[in-house]
């Protein structure tokens, strides 16, 4: 029994031994956090993957048809390539004050949601994408040349790995002007009698069709047609015109060997499903006399760019009201302008910026008051501003402050000129208070000076606003001493008031071309 126990104890011990000095396979475990991939590089090429950079050339449309242009790059994530989703890989191509929240518009506004994908190239944690974008010929244009020079293009690339993280990137392009018309290949009169004069129902109508971006006119010009069997026909035999009209009408210009400028003006394309088309008239004179046979000729219709007329074309700008031809108020972007003597004059208030409800800062951001703190008074009546930021914290007399390229914040000198043209006297521009007779009619909303002041009242320094339909104050960009010169309007009043105030007031402002 005795010796029994020392063989078990014996064998424990042994077991135990060998349970503690044998091998044995211990688990490890770690868990690595996710990171968000990122977007590492954006360009603009013209191929797929290309490497070539449309940055510096600019994009230029096709004329009257599509172009494919390929937004390209790079995009990695250091928990490896295959925890980029590519199918989450999209593109927002647009027109900056547009914003990457924009609607899908072929003239400012392209969203692509297919990208394609090269899991190939760089290491395992690298990707790269090529994002077609398909755009218009119409697509707006932003180089200095264009109508929205103080504009430019965003690609805003974002992508979301397969935990839902997300990256993203822009980069910014200019869209270049394509001044393209399609043009008649021939202008025939077919066969006409002795003595005949076209009417508006035998005229000859030709269709010109914007095939560019930019806003186009034509200049027209011609010479004899010399006929085969007897004569010719002076090329005055030949009128235009931009309505249906006869050879006899008033509105018929008589073509000359000298340019005339048509003043048909195309405006650019705006809609995406319908080409903008305008049409030129002809007529023809055949002399009841020394004329037969085939007469033949040529006339020339040069292209020509549509250069800025105040009064006629609108402003794009931001906030601006308006529709680009300045008919409809539907917050198009656009202000519209109006000549008073020689100066050129915004005809809205300004809107530019974001509504705040405090005191604006000196930074990157345009900041405006509403009145009441309603964006819908900014939308129907204009902004206010503190006298600062309309200056854009410059004190310098005329400076641009908050207005667009190539316009300024209008001088007291030049408050004067305008009423002195409206009919005041030197020595009543010159004096302060309520001066002058009725050019404070002529300048409010409906007056015969089409400048438009709206009575959208001010805001007081301490943050109250005040006098909404019975008064309007419009800030200079002079000062007397520490205070701004402004011009106030009343309803009933017939005068303009002349006077200064603090810069901490929210009045209106309007803008005047350099």
């Amino acid at each position: 029994m005795f010796t029994a126990l020392i063989a078990l104890t014996f064998i424990l011990i042994i077991s135990l031994v060998l349970r503690y000095t044998g091998a044995a396979d211990v688990s490890t475990s770690a868990t690595i956090t996710n990171t968000a991939p990122t977007v590492d590089t954006i360009r603009f090429a013209t191929t797929a993957y290309g490497t070539d950079t449309l940055t510096s050339t600019g994009i230029l449309p096709n004329v009257g048809t599509t172009k494919t242009i390929h937004i390209n790059g790079t995009i990695h994530d250091n928990n490896g390539e295959n925890d980029i989703a590519s199918s989450t890989i999209s593109l927002v191509f647009f027109r900056t004050t547009k914003t990457n929240t924009c609607t899908g518009d072929k003239n400012d506004c392209y969203r692509v949601t297919v990208c394609d994908t090269a899991y190939s190239d760089g290491d395992a944690t690298q990707i790269s994408y090529s994002c077609p974008v398909s755009i218009a010929f119409w697509i707006d244009a932003t180089d200095t040349s264009s109508a929205r020079s103080s504009d430019n293009w965003t690609a805003s690339i974002s992508v979301n790995d397969i935990a839902g993280a997300t990256g993203n990137l822009t980069a910014t392009a200019e869209v270049n002007s394509l001044l393209a018309l399609t043009l008649p290949d021939a202008i025939s009169y077919g066969t006409r009698a002795l003595g005949e004069l076209s009417s508006a129902t035998s005229n000859v109508v030709t269709t010109i069709t914007q095939h560019g971006n930019t806003r186009a006119d034509l200049q027209i010009s011609g010479v004899n047609m010399v006929c085969d069997g007897l004569g010719a026909l002076p090329a005055s035999a030949q009128k235009w015109s931009l309505l249906n009209v006869g050879y006899a009408d008033n509105a018929a210009a008589e073509l000359a060997s000298s340019a005339n400028t048509a003043n048909r003006n195309i405006f650019i394309r705006t809609d995406d499903a319908n080409e903008l088309t305008a049409n030129l008239y002809w007529n023809i004179a055949i002399p009841a006399t020394g004329a037969k046979g085939s007469c033949v000729g040529s006339n020339t219709l040069a292209l020509v760019a549509q250069t800025f007329s105040c009064g006629n074309d609108a402003v794009l700008y931001n906030g601006g009201p308006y529709n680009a031809e300045g008919t409809s108020r539907d917050q198009g972007g656009y202000y519209r302008t109006v000549q008073i003597g020689t100066q050129c004059w915004m005809r809205d208030n300004m809107n530019a910026g974001t509504m705040i409800t405090g005191t604006p800062a000196n930074n990157a951001s345009v900041e405006k008051w509403c009145y009441s703190n309603s964006a819908t008074n900014c939308n129907s009546d204009g902004a206010l501003y503190h006298w600062n930021e309309a200056m854009g914290y410059s004190t310098t007399e005329g400076a641009q402050g908050i207005c667009p390229s190539g316009w300024h914040m209008p001088t007291d000198a030049e408050y004067k000129t305008l009423e002195i043209f409206l009919g005041m006297t030197q020595v009543q521009a010159d004096a302060t208070g309520t001066r002058g007779t009725s050019q404070g009619t002529k300048l409010l909303e409906g007056g015969s000076a089409l400048f438009d002041a709206i009575l959208m009242g001010f805001r007081s320094p301490a943050a109250a606003f005040s006098e909404h339909g019975t008064r309007t104050l419009l800030w200079s960009s002079s000062r007397n001493g520490s205070d701004p010169w402004r011009r106030s309007l009343n309803a009933g009043v017939a005068e303009v008031t002349r006077a200064t105030n603090q810069v901490a007031y929210g009045f209106s402002v309007r803008c005047m071309k350099n």
